[in-house]
């Protein structure tokens, strides 16, 4: 890969960053279309937002840790100058994450992660009919629905009892949030497809949809729809292994112990 010379930097905590950075050799920049790449450090949020905010940038970006879980990172906080060797003298690879988008009806919303439709907090059960590729999947009475990418598999849909799934894999995931009926479970379906949620029933406060957990549309009224599908933008992400592959990554993470 490409030796990496400049880099700009998105922290929550720049100035012991900037430091870091100077002192491994390479020139820091403040504007991310002048670099070889762009540094991102903090916690999965910071990391988030920066990477959505820096998507028409197209720079390949370091993800540092310096929050909790960090599941977007490539490496922590204490291995930062490490990893910055690594990207300097070429030894990287490169993936690529998909953006998925939802169009809601005049105004398109982004996510790296997920997006979702949740009731308010006041508001009661919604019911939604879910289509997928124009072919009608369930009717759901829930708290929500959400589609995740395999970047988000880890995120919200992992708290509402999805799968995870490799980030390889050119899929999203569907989930339902609090379901009414036990029966109703996530199913995985190709990148390609075309989602398609419709709110047939809503009490008086309108759901709220939310790309990458910030309301980006506004909210839905009962026969409303949206639709998500691929957006065909990627986010070029920096792997240097300084956290071990994908499934050491899970099993740090997560608290997977082995038994002897």
């Amino acid at each position: 890969m490409k030796k990496i010379r400049r880099v700009a930097l998105r922290s929550s905590s720049p100035d012991s960053c900037a430091e870091t950075i100077i002192e491994a050799g390479l020139q820091l920049v403040d504007n991310p279309a002048e670099a070889d790449a762009v540094v991102v450090a903090g916690g999965d949020g910071t990391i988030l937002r920066y990477m959505n905010e820096l998507l028409p940038v197209k720079r390949p970006v370091l993800a540092v840790n310096a929050g909790h879980l960090g599941f977007l990172a490539d490496c922590e906080l204490e291995s930062m100058a490490d990893a910055l060797g690594i990207i300097r003298e070429g030894l990287y690879s490169i993936s690529e994450l998909p953006v998925i988008e939802a169009d809601c009806g005049g105004s398109t919303a982004r996510a790296l992660n997920d997006i979702c439709i949740n009731r308010c907090p006041e508001g009661g059960i919604l019911h939604i009919t879910v289509s997928v590729d124009g072919g009608q999947v369930a009717s759901i009475a829930s708290d929500g629905v959400l589609v995740s990418t395999p970047s988000g598999s880890t995120a919200y849909n992992l708290s509402c009892g999805g799968p995870i799934l490799h980030p390889n894999l050119p899929a999203v995931i569907i989930n339902a949030i609090c379901p009414h009926l036990l029966a109703i479970r996530p199913i995985v379906v190709p990148l390609s497809s075309v989602v398609k949620f419709t709110v047939t029933r809503a009490r008086e406060k309108a759901p709220l949809i939310l790309a990458d957990g910030v309301s980006r549309c506004g909210s839905l009224e009962a026969g409303d729809s949206i639709t998500v599908r691929d957006s065909g933008l990627r986010c070029p992400v920096i792997r240097t292994g300084e956290s071990g592959d994908h499934y050491t990554v899970l099993g740090c993470k997560l608290g997977w112990g082995f038994r002897g």
